[in-house]
């Protein structure tokens, strides 16, 4: 099944976060006014739509549409953490019909007075594949204390809408490949210290020429992946274990706690011991 919709206008992001399901917990019933997406980081999620069940493994999405119930039709089997976005359009349709090509996307082409028109097809359930897709998901729902941050969210939002897209119609490009491998790089080694000489080591490639494909691929910089990765399985740790805030610092890679706690809270709105509070209330 693919959600399809004319664009411009794009949809419309109203609210996101990170969230974790407790082993044994599953999601509640409702029936929704807007469209709500949900990308599993770690676990699996259980879900129905209608009489539609979707398994929702590590590394997968699905939309659920509004006007139609929805729930949780099995227990989580474990810790399980995932982002969730709700967002609306205007107008679209449920469709089983496949683009396959950017010819079929192409509505209306642009003139001197008349803006492009493009129809897309956004699977309702799928894995994301392309390298950063899931890191430009978790920069669209952090919260920042800057007056445009809203502003900024619709535009990122509009951008991972067609990276989504692009991703069931294209084949990747060099920068991509790139980028993918830094940051298979950056996965095994997020522990030790980082180095940039060694990752252009590694991929035989030059420092610069990584950092433009990460930047043009995932908009960051190897560096800013590093610290992002970093708080990413930091916060995972926070959730799943009682080791010392020190300790998970040093196990993602900060040698100084007390940088990582300034670190995490700029990035995060709150320090690490407050993050571990908040999870293990919800």
């Amino acid at each position: 099944m693919y959600i399809s919709f004319s664009v411009p206008p794009f949809p419309v992001f109203i609210k996101g976060g990170e969230a974790m399901f407790r082993k044994g917990m599953k999601h509640f019933r409702r029936t929704f006014s807007v469209f709500d997406f949900l990308y599993v980081q770690k676990g699996t999620l259980y879900m129905t739509e209608q009489d539609e069940t979707f398994v929702v493994r590590e590394g997968e999405y699905v939309i659920l549409c509004p006007g139609f119930e929805h729930y949780g039709h099995e227990p989580c089997d474990e810790d399980t953490h995932f982002i969730w976005i709700h967002f609306s359009i205007p107008k679209y349709d449920r469709v089983e019909k496949q683009p396959y090509g950017w010819g079929d996307i192409i509505e209306r082409e642009a003139t001197y007075v008349d803006y492009a028109q493009y129809r897309l097809f956004i699977p309702q359930y799928g894995k994301l594949k392309q390298a950063g897709m899931e890191a430009m998901l978790q920069h669209i729902v952090r919260e920042q204390q800057t007056p445009d941050h809203s502003l900024t969210q619709q535009l990122l939002f509009a951008q991972w809408i067609v990276q989504l897209q692009k991703q069931m119609l294209h084949i990747p490009s060099a920068a991509e490949h790139v980028c993918a491998a830094a940051m298979e790089y950056i996965h095994r080694h997020y522990g030790e210290p980082f180095d940039m000489g060694h990752l252009a080591h590694a991929l035989r490639l030059h420092p610069d020429y990584i950092s433009r494909c990460m930047q043009k691929t995932i908009g960051m910089s190897a560096l800013q992946y590093v610290n992002d990765y970093r708080l990413k399985m930091a916060k995972k740790k926070l959730a799943a274990t009682n080791e010392t805030v020190a300790a998970i610092a040093k196990q993602v890679g900060f040698e100084d706690g007390a940088y990582f706690s300034r670190v995490f809270k700029k990035m995060e709105g709150m320090t690490p011991s407050e993050y571990r509070r908040f999870i293990q209330r919800t």
